[in-house]
């Protein structure tokens, strides 16, 4: 396993928070966070190999030409579109979307259109929307704040695009 710099600075601001709570809450508060922390780490650990799994092992059996005909570096803003509207539909958190966009990567998207799959899984979130916006906030919001957010995913793809070219 590499340490880059971004470990090292998710260590420091774990850190940092650890030292606020014993500051704020004290050796019970730093129990009661580590407690919490524990419990989400047994389900990753029941959930992220397998998820990984799986989306390696579908790499394995989709052919590459496939994934780069419809989402590949050379499909543009329609690729992006498809990805943007793919990433909308995948009903599932972040156990499964990084897995799977990890994939598509793997078996030959493009990375500004892997942006706007994971841009559009996080801002449409279609699934999420039918079961939890609608009913909780109503249509009128919902419809308003997917129409506020459309274009993101595609200005994301089309941003990532321009700074790939730049670095």
């Amino acid at each position: 396993m590499r340490l880059d710099a971004s470990v090292f600075a998710l260590w420091g601001i774990a850190a940092a928070l650890g030292a606020l709570v014993w500051y704020k809450k004290g050796p019970e508060g730093v129990r009661a966070g580590l407690k919490s922390a524990w419990q989400l780490a047994a389900v990753m650990v029941r959930i992220a190999p397998f998820a990984l799994f799986a989306a390696m092992m579908l790499a394995q059996v989709i052919p590459n030409q496939i994934i780069a005909s419809y989402i590949g570096p050379e499909t543009g803003l329609q690729g992006m579109a498809l990805a943007s509207v793919a990433g909308g539909f995948l009903p599932s958190g972040p156990f499964l979307s990084f897995p799977i966009a990890l994939t598509l990567y793997h078996t030959g998207a493009g990375l500004p259109q892997l942006i706007a799959f994971i841009t559009g899984w996080s801002v449409y979130a279609l699934f999420r929307v039918m079961v939890w916006e609608i009913p909780m906030m109503g249509p009128r919001f919902v419809i308003i704040r997917l129409g506020a957010s459309l274009i993101l995913p595609m200005v994301g793809g089309i941003l990532s695009a321009l700074l790939f070219q730049m670095f």
